[in-house]
């Protein structure tokens, strides 16, 4: 009996072993060969589809999103690898079709951020293949989806679907970003919250996470993919973040906080972001202090 325990306990062992000795290379390498964004990244050259992503210090909440998405990115070895190899089966055929309906390259990226490009990718909510589409969304692209046939698995036909997609988002927000979120939460969800927050684009609207992510991620895999032999070399990952500079209002009661931050000529979501204490939209009587940026 105790030799039988002996024998099943060794192999776990070694296997924990080698584990915990992986880790400490891993550490001792990424300290050692720790990253610089400062030396690789040039923060006033990141766009998405022509749009300059705002990450100077105005906007220190989204540089932070943006390296967390980068460092995401780039040290899941595994995933970052089969991106490169997996582009040239499907980015060949996106970018022609892309280029054809005038649509901005960097769209092709969203493929990569919905699927990995894996075609065998299957979302928590039955959404397929490439391009994640859910089935009453393929079918108003005339995509035959039954039991029979799923042309979600069509990788060309799904990519003349997802060209119509972003065609027909853009006629709606005529903004190439607010389509990548739209693309990822419906069309109707991304409109109500601009108009409830009062703001015209995407980098100034307060988020669900998975859609915030989702940008983010967007443009730290175009990132990686564009700059992938300039961006293995250095990284310091124990570069400190700069709490973003505010000063402090007094206040005693708002009705509704977007209303007031409108109002007051402030953005919601840099309330938002300095102010997570804020639960709901609205604060009872009470002497309170709340952060407002200072840009």
């Amino acid at each position: 009996m105790n030799f039988a325990k002996q024998n099943f306990n060794q192999p776990l062992i070694f296997s924990v072993f080698l584990l915990v000795l992986s880790i400490i290379f891993f550490i001792n390498t990424s300290w050692n060969k720790s990253i610089d964004f400062s030396k690789v990244i040039d923060y006033n050259k990141i766009y998405f589809a022509w749009e300059k992503v705002p990450l100077d210090w105005n906007y220190e909440h989204n540089k932070q999103k943006f390296e967390r998405e980068l460092i995401i990115t780039v040290f899941n070895t595994y995933q970052f690898m089969l991106y490169h190899k997996r582009e040239w089966i499907y980015f060949p055929y996106i970018e022609k079709k892309l280029k054809e309906n005038w649509i901005p390259d960097d769209f092709k990226y969203l493929a990569v951020a919905e699927s990995a490009l894996k075609n065998d990718s299957v979302s928590s909510v039955w959404a397929w293949w490439i391009w994640q589409f859910m089935p009453e969304t393929a079918k108003s692209y005339w995509l035959i989806v039954n039991e029979y046939v799923d042309e979600r698995y069509n990788f060309e036909k799904s990519t003349d679907a997802a060209i119509l997609h972003i065609k027909s988002l853009y006629a709606d927000f005529k903004n190439r970003t607010l389509v990548a979120a739209a693309y990822n939460r419906w069309w109707n969800w991304i409109k109500r919250a601009l108009d409830d927050q009062h703001v015209s684009r995407l980098y100034d609207l307060y988020l669900n996470e998975e859609t915030d992510k989702y940008i983010w991620r967007i443009l730290a895999i175009k990132y990686v993919m564009e700059n992938r032999y300039k961006l293995i070399e250095n990284y310091n990952l124990w570069e400190k973040y700069q709490e973003p500079k505010y000063k402090i209002e007094k206040v005693w009661k708002i009705d509704n906080l977007k209303d007031w931050s409108t109002q007051k000529w402030y953005i919601y979501a840099s309330i938002k972001e300095l102010n997570p204490w804020i639960v709901k939209d609205s604060l009872p009587n009470w002497n309170r202090e709340i952060k407002i940026p200072v840009y």
